[in-house]
């Protein structure tokens, strides 16, 4: 298993003949998609590297649904600091404010660091608590129209076109166009128990090693860590490690 890091190893690796695709992991996909990640323009040089020799890239369906959640969980942060600064505290309950406040904060923070920042399920849970919990003509929903709704379909739908996403899904026990071997939901619990994965990134793993991709990209080194074990590893295949 050979491990890229450069962007110029890349360039060599893929002149050689014979790629049926790349697989890559919703760490990449974000990175290619959205400029506020601190591994944005790696990926798109990446990107470009790769669908300029036209290969195609391909996600599982986990990753593409983690990929949306992405895409969701920061039109959320982005509405809700437009709620933030288009309302005085006087004009919405305190601890609605406060929450609002708290998100401005912590995506002026990250950004200061050159990070990027979506709200995590417990402060979302939190809003729509608050939201519930408040009196108002203005509820969870309303916000949801107006930040969110269909400007989730919209904006998932033209990133996956514009990324030039492929999707693979195998059943249980099953093989395809792309899968040499049966993939087993034991064997990737065994990748999991074995190596500390967690569950999506021990699926990419069985997938990638029983698969014809040559590639995997990602900003996970925890699939070095895994692959160095010669039980998951075998023909030429190699890791491209965002950085």
């Amino acid at each position: 298993m050979k491990i890229i890091r450069s962007l110029l190893e890349l360039s060599n690796y893929l002149e050689q003949p014979g790629f049926a695709g790349c697989l890559a992991d919703t760490g990449f996909l974000y990175a290619a998609a959205f400029d506020d990640d601190r591994l944005y323009q790696q990926a798109q040089n990446a990107l470009d590297i790769i669908t300029d020799r036209k290969i195609p890239i391909f996600v599982n369906v986990v990753s593409r649904m983690e990929f949306i959640d992405l895409i969701f969980r920061k039109q959320v942060t982005q509405g809700m600091i437009q709620l933030f600064e288009s309302m005085s505290s006087a004009s919405i309950h305190k601890n609605i404010w406060n929450l609002l406040k708290n998100i401005r904060d912590q995506s002026t923070a990250h950004a200061r660091d050159g990070r990027s920042y979506k709200v995590d399920e417990a402060r979302l849970k939190k809003l729509r608590m608050a939201f519930a919990e408040v009196s108002s003509s203005f509820k969870w929903e309303d916000f949801c129209s107006c930040y969110v709704d269909e400007k989730l379909l919209a904006e998932w739908r033209i990133l996956e076109e514009e990324l030039g996403l492929n999707f693979v899904e195998v059943l249980d026990g099953q093989t395809s166009e792309y899968i040499e071997t049966p993939l087993i939901w034991s064997d990737m619990v065994r990748l999991m128990g074995k190596h500390g994965l967690r569950g999506p990134d021990a699926m990419i793993a069985n997938l990638f090693s029983k698969s014809t991709f040559s590639l995997l990209v990602t900003n996970d080194s925890d699939f070095q860590r895994c692959f160095e074990s010669q039980a998951v590893s075998k023909g030429n295949k190699a890791i491209f490690i965002l950085r």
